[in-house]
C-alpha cells in the first residue's frame, strides 16, 4: 500500500513539512525520506522534458513510486479527440519514459473535466482508452503505462462505464469529493487508486479531513483491501492548502497498517541542525574574508 501527496514542491509546506532552511531543489528528496510514492501535479500544466524525468528517477531511491497527471491540453482542452491528442500524448510517453524503464511509475492520471459528460464525450473515452492499448503496443507490453480515469461528472457513473474500463484494461479513480459518489470499484485487478480532494469551498481541497472522517475512509479501504490481496493499492491527497494534505497523509497511514519511510521529526531535527551547521559556516567564511 502506498500513500503520498498530489506533488511535493510547495512553499507553504515550509515549517509545517519541510525546514524553513531547506531549499525548494532538496525538497523531492526530504519527501523521499517519508513517504514512498507522489503524483506529479506540474505535469497537467506542462508536459516535462526528458531530462527533468530522468533526474526525477535518479535523485529517488528505488521503493519511490511516481504517478503522473496527464497534460490538460489532452484531457480538458483537447476533450480525448484523437485527432487532436496523438502527438501530445506521445510526448507524454517519450518524457516519462525513465520512469517507467526503471519501474517507478504506478500510473498516469487521465483527469476529465466536469463539463465531460457521458452523453457528449462517449466515444472520445472509448477511442481514446483504444489508442493508449495501441500506444503501450508500440511501447511494449513489458512496461505498466497503467492508465487510471477519473471522472468529474456523475453522470459517467453506469455499468456501461465500468465495464469500458474493465475491457480496456483501464483503472478507475475512485475520489473522495462533492460532486462524484465515493464509490470503490476495481476495474484493473492490479490497481486500485484513491484520490482525497475534500470538501472545502472555493476550492474543494482546501479542506482539512477530520480523524473521525478518516477512521470512516480507513475502514472502508481495508474491507477491499482484504477482498483484494495483490492488488496494488495506492491512496493520494490534493488537499495542499496549508499542508493539510501531508498531515492528513501521515494521519491516514497508521490507520491502515502503513509506516512512514523515517520518523518526520526526526528528520526535520536533523534537517534544520544540518541548516544551523552551513549558516554557522557561511558566517564564519564571511568573517575571515574580512580579516
Amino acid at each position: 500500500m502506498y500513500v503520498g501527496t498530489c506533488g511535493w514542491s510547495y512553499d507553504d509546506w515550509k515549517q509545517i513539512f519541510y525546514p524553513k532552511a531547506l531549499k525548494q531543489q532538496n525538497f523531492l528528496e526530504f519527501y523521499t525520506s517519508v513517504f514512498q510514492t507522489v503524483e506529479i501535479d506540474s505535469s497537467f500544466y506542462h508536459i516535462p522534458k526528458y531530462s527533468t524525468v530522468s533526474n526525477w528517477d535518479k535523485k529517488t531511491p528505488d521503493y519511490f513510486k511516481f504517478s503522473a497527471k496527464l497534460p490538460q491540453e489532452i484531457t480538458h482542452k483537447a476533450k480525448l479527440e484523437l485527432n487532436k491528442v496523438k502527438k501530445a500524448l506521445k510526448q507524454h510517453w517519450d518524457s516519462f519514459s525513465p520512469l517507467e524503464k526503471s519501474g517507478k511509475m504506478i500510473a498516469h492520471l487521465i483527469q476529465l473535466s466536469p463539463s465531460f459528460t457521458y452523453e457528449k464525450h462517449w466515444n472520445n473515452l472509448e477511442n481514446f482508452l483504444n489508442l493508449w492499448n495501441d500506444f503501450r503496443e508500440i511501447y511494449g507490453n513489458n512496461l505498466r503505462w497503467c492508465p487510471v480515469v477519473e471522472f468529474r461528472h456523475k453522470s459517467w457513473m453506469k455499468d456501461r462505464t465500468f465495464n469500458l474500463l474493465k475491457d480496456t484494461n483501464t483503472a478507475y479513480c475512485a475520489v473522495i469529493e462533492p460532486e462524484v459518489p465515493p464509490r470503490m470499484d476495481i476495474t484493473r485487478k492490479d490497481l486500485f487508486y484513491l484520490r482525497f480532494h475534500g470538501y472545502g469551498k472555493k476550492p474543494w481541497w482546501n479542506y482539512s479531513f477530520s480523524n473521525e472522517g478518516l477512521n470512516i475512509w480507513a475502514e472502508d479501504m481495508k474491507e477491499i483491501f482484504s477482498k483484494n490481496p495483490n492488488t496494488v493499492k495506492v491512496a493520494y491527497f490534493n488537499n495542499h492548502f496549508s499542508g493539510y494534505a501531508v498531515k492528513n497523509a501521515m494521519d491516514l497511514m497508521p490507520k491502515i497498517g502503513v509506516q512512514p519511510v523515517q520518523d518526520l521529526k526526526t528528520i526535520q531535527k536533523r534537517e534544520s541542525q544540518k541548516g544551523n551547521i552551513n549558516k554557522s559556516r557561511r558566517s564564519l567564511d564571511k568573517w575571515i574574508n574580512k580579516k
